[in-house]
């Protein structure tokens, strides 16, 4: 019992000393890698990326989110996004007819010609107005906006989708060989029918995009609310 006894304070000792040497690891540490930092065996962060001369044809918008005709610029949070990529996307959800986002992406309204694109928890963009600009001309990712309005007289459902009574644009996408005035033609044929749309047209619910299955590229035109997208 005596033996024990003596142990006991050398047993003591020992633990005070691994749990100085524990603190001071710990302290080093938080030194070495600021609050905030990315751990050690992470990736370091990359900067934001910015990517001038992306047009929007026309006074538009996205949910909430309001975008006046003119130049913008593009910046990129994080590496999976280039330049391409980050401006097909945006051409993509101004495309949107309802404004609702595919999954996970969210827009968030800062201000006039001002929005952030979420994407969960990974990195998005934000596009910002730089120069206002009269409506109209062509952009590579949108396609031609038609100079003139289109007026429905009365709600219509063509298809799956609901055509409310006001004005729309047309836009003829890249590649087509469909010009304006046939695309007008063609829009107020399926509007007078209504119901469902005449063989061989399909519709792309999403963007509101007329097609033909044989050559899509060649017979699409797109048709988007005149106010910009949001649910019809």
């Amino acid at each position: 019992m005596q033996e024990l006894s003596r142990s006991e304070p050398r047993r003591g000792r020992i633990a005070l000393l691994a749990l100085v040497g524990l603190v001071a690891v710990t302290a080093l540490a938080l030194v070495a890698r600021p609050a905030g930092a990315a751990p050690a065996m992470g990736m370091p962060m990359q900067p934001a990326k910015t990517c001038p001369g992306f047009k929007v044809l026309h006074n538009d918008r996205i949910g909430a989110a309001v975008f006046p005709a003119g130049t913008y610029t593009v910046t990129n949070e994080g590496a999976s996004l280039t330049c391409k990529s980050s401006a097909e996307l945006f051409a993509r959800f101004l495309e949107d007819y309802d404004g609702v986002l595919p999954t996970p992406w969210k827009v968030s309204a800062e201000s006039s010609g001002n929005a952030s694109f979420l994407r969960g928890t990974a990195p998005g963009f934000s596009v910002s107005l730089t120069k206002k600009e009269k409506e109209g001309g062509t952009n590579p990712d949108l396609g031609t906006l038609c100079p003139n309005t289109f007026t429905v007289n009365s709600t219509t459902v063509v298809g799956p989708l609901r055509f409310t009574k006001g004005k729309f644009l047309i836009y003829l996408p890249s590649g087509t060989g469909i010009s304006c005035n046939q695309a007008v033609i063609l829009f107020q044929r399926f509007l007078g029918a209504g119901g469902p749309l005449p063989p061989p047209w399909k519709l792309i619910n999403q963007t509101a995009t007329f097609y033909k299955p044989a050559n899509p590229t060649r017979t699409a035109f797109r048709i988007e609310p005149l106010a910009g997208s949001g649910r019809r």
